[in-house]
């Protein structure tokens, strides 16, 4: 096999639009390298047979594709409305209930019993998106009075948003749970919690998953400005963080969303977690075969902020040309990581020299830490063509990983579990190894031999002798045309 061109992971939302053998064939074959799950739509049924025929797709042409499962979570929702939609005029009253009524453009039904309790005068409601917004005037009862702001077309059913609100719900949901046991029953790689507002949040995930027998990687989706202010313990408690520019760029000033971003990721790479960027990075190629020159623009300035993925949502689930959006983020991660060396680039992104140094990412590095970034350092200054790290757990990877090597981190596991979860790493590249009791050399050997990797000089770094302390690492600089013979 050849390495791809490039080393940013691609994680994309599965729907009608492409969930067809042969779309997702062409998808998997132009860089696809997880496969999300939206179980805030559809039924169990349909996702179960959405999983087989990936699997089936991604074997039948010997792709390794994770399985993404994103829980929906708390998403406070309208009610139904007269004939399913209604028209809000600007400065007209509005008011919002909990009671289960049909809506109209003067009363609407809002999912959400502890509403009257969460809001008070002068707070800011936001619906569909924050394309419609109300002020709240008063409160009474199960009522709340409010004044239109941002009028509009208004259907059944859609998002209501409370920004900058700890709301009295929990983020793991029965619904949530629910969608965990099945995700954990069909072998999913990784787990989402939407509207994480603290750590206990992903805890509570985590705990339920290890309960239903499964260890996936779990995520929490950064969309709630109090999850902003929690960062930090959000992190700690996390596998890995998507910045989810949807619901967080109405829950917070729109206008910040760019600083949120790069905040977000490095909070993440110091960390040592996975990152994934998501929401409307093509949207525009729902319905054109071509992006507009910002979405390009917004896709490079992810992948130079460090994040690990970037995500397709509507492009790949909905859109006419899904496999064309999944080759465009392709030639956008290649052309941009082609240009992380550029000494004109280091100049205008001081923070590249961090990301692409052989300096520890974490503010108070650990000894493991400390190796990662002497491997990086030696494969730098040695031009290595690639790291090679066998490992059980995943860590050693992505710490090395996190520095954006301009070679792959190539990673022989005999855990098909972490080789999954490693999926999601930026220039990480994992092999099989076929049992624990077999000798990691001899399949690195041959998987070098294999793909063109006879020459030239590679890092290796490993655990050291058995016995010894875990913390010990080894590290060697190998000539290809020799260490395996």
């Amino acid at each position: 096999m050849v390495l791809p061109s490039h080393r940013t992971k691609m994680v994309c939302t599965i729907g009608p639009a492409s969930a067809q053998p042969e779309v997702l064939t062409a998808m998997m074959q132009a860089g696809m390298n997880v496969c999300r799950l939206n179980f805030a739509h559809g039924q169990f049924d349909g996702h179960a047979a959405t999983i087989r025929l990936i699997r089936d797709t991604a074997a039948a042409i010997g792709h390794r594709i994770s399985i993404y499962a994103d829980l929906p979570g708390p998403k406070i929702r309208l009610g139904n409305l007269v004939g399913g939609q209604c028209t809000l005029e600007r400065g007209a009253p509005v008011t919002l209930t909990t009671q289960n009524i049909e809506g109209t453009a003067d009363r609407l039904p809002v999912r959400f019993p502890e509403l009257a309790q969460s809001v008070g005068p002068g707070d800011r409601i936001f619906l569909n998106d924050g394309f419609l917004q109300l002020t709240v005037n008063a409160v009474s009862g199960t009522e709340v009075a409010c004044r239109i702001d941002v009028g509009g077309l208004l259907l059944s059913h859609k998002g209501v948003n409370i920004p900058g609100k700890e709301l009295p719900i929990k983020a793991f949901t029965p619904r949530d749970h629910e969608c965990l046991d099945f995700a954990v029953r069909h072998g999913a790689d990784v787990i989402s919690q939407s509207f994480v507002q603290k750590a206990d949040d992903l805890h509570e995930v985590r705990e339920a998953a290890r309960a239903a027998g499964g260890n996936p990687l779990i995520f929490g989706k950064i969309e709630r400005a109090v999850a902003l202010q929690n960062i930090d313990t959000i992190v700690q408690a996390a596998d890995g963080i998507m910045v989810a520019r949807g619901d967080l760029g109405v829950e917070t000033p729109i206008e910040g969303i760019a600083i949120a971003q790069k905040r977000l990721i490095q909070h993440a790479r110091r960390a040592g977690k996975l990152v994934i960027t998501a929401t409307q990075m093509l949207e525009s190629m729902v319905g054109n075969p071509r992006p507009t020159r910002a979405e390009v623009t917004d896709v490079a300035n992810a992948i130079l902020d460090g994040t690990d993925c970037v995500m397709l949502s509507e492009e790949s689930a909905m859109g006419q040309y899904p496999v064309d959006a999944v080759q465009m983020l392709a030639r956008i991660a290649a052309a941009t990581e082609a240009g992380w060396r550029d000494p004109e680039m280091r100049e205008v992104l001081p923070h590249l020299e961090t990301l692409l140094s052989g300096r520890p990412v974490a503010d108070d590095p650990q000894i493991e830490e400390v190796i990662a970034a002497d491997v990086v350092t030696a494969a730098i200054r040695l031009g290595a063509r690639m790291v090679i790290t066998p490992t059980t757990c995943g860590q050693q990877p992505r710490r090395v990983a996190a520095h954006r090597l301009p070679c792959w981190v190539v990673a022989f596991t005999p855990n098909p579990e972490i080789g999954q979860q490693l999926n999601l790493c930026s220039g990480v590249h994992t092999v099989d190894v076929p049992a624990k009791g077999t000798d990691w050399k001899s399949v690195a050997g041959l998987w070098c031999k294999d793909n063109g990797f006879t020459d030239g000089l590679a890092v290796v770094t490993h655990h050291g002798a058995q016995g010894q302390a875990e913390a010990t690492y080894c590290l060697e600089i190998i000539d290809l045309a020799t260490y395996f013979t």
